[in-house]
């Protein structure tokens, strides 16, 4: 039996953890990556005392401090949780099953597909929605990233480093949902070329990814294409009780409560810090789901 049982191992719920275990709470961490989506941003450059940090090495820190002070991380996917005599019961794809008195939900988001013809025949072949994992494959050959926000231009620079070219194709003329910094490094890249007002209709080739054709007609011969349209929420897990939702986001109060009571909620999943999807936000709602947590306990 666990005070606390925290659904994800990104930022928010590996704060949760840190928080939960000040407060002397027997915690539990599930979640298949250590670090949660921030893993693949390899220079992070806007959580507050690190200049420049890579992801992965910020997830595997947190973790740290999580299981230095008496927090269990386990890297296993949840696959139900339901509601039994007052306790939760979570269950895990490998089988491992554990109770506990309160639930923090901090999974975070699922990254969005891209809806063009023959795209998902050429996953893996060409086709990548991870710039940091398979960006090396790429060396000298060109490519192209799908979206105009945030994780299009930080894949843009990723692969600039071992692409010969790199397009950025984005729907719109200019990138309006871009972080100021990161334009100023695509624009000022000679291998970097924006191919504005262009979405991709379809991918093109016979074993593997040879081109894209784009809404003009276009094609544009490719050895690899990496999609980054974004990201939208999803429940991948049984539940034995309802949430409420908004447009798919756990609908959280101030204190990061859920409408089922003892369940919290934390980080990109849910409707609070105004959606604004930061570590840093995912962090402050993490600490303030692990108080909340502790203060349901202490009133049940």
């Amino acid at each position: 039996m666990y005070d606390i049982a925290i659904v994800g191992a990104g930022p928010a719920g590996l704060t949760a953890a840190i928080y939960a275990r000040r407060y002397n709470m027997s915690t539990v961490v599930f979640g298949d990556v250590v670090g949660g989506l921030m893993t693949e941003n390899p220079c992070i450059e806007n959580f507050p005392g690190f200049k420049r940090v890579n992801g992965a090495e910020l997830g595997e820190k947190m973790k740290e401090h999580a299981e230095g002070l008496g927090a269990e991380v386990k890297l296993e996917k949840v696959a139900s949780i339901e509601k039994k005599d007052g306790m939760f019961v979570l269950r895990t794809e490998w089988g491992t099953e554990v109770e506990a008195r309160t639930v923090v939900l901090a999974h975070g988001l699922k990254r969005r597909k891209l809806a063009a013809k023959n795209v998902e025949k050429f996953e893996g072949r060409g086709v990548s929605y991870c710039a940091t994992c398979d960006g090396a494959f790429f060396k000298g050959k060109t490519v192209a990233v799908v979206g105009g926000g945030d994780s299009a231009g930080v894949a843009a620079l990723i692969l600039a480093e071992f692409a010969t070219k790199v397009y950025i194709i984005y729907r719109r003329g200019e990138f309006v949902k871009m972080q100021s910094p990161y334009v100023e490094k695509i624009m000022a890249s000679e291998k970097i070329e924006p191919v504005f007002n262009e979405e991709v209709v379809e991918a093109l080739g016979s074993e593997k990814l040879e081109a894209v054709r784009l809404k003009s007609g276009r094609e544009l011969p490719l050895d690899g294409l990496f999609i980054e349209i974004g990201f939208e929420p999803e429940i991948p897990f049984e539940t034995g009780f309802k949430l409420e939702l908004d447009r798919g986001y756990i609908k959280v109060g101030p204190d990061q409560s859920t409408s089922e009571p003892g369940v919290f909620a934390a980080g990109d999943i849910t409707t609070g810090s105004n959606r604004f999807h930061q570590i840093a936000t995912a962090v402050g709602e993490g600490a303030v789901a692990a108080d909340s947590a502790y203060r349901f306990i202490l009133h049940h």
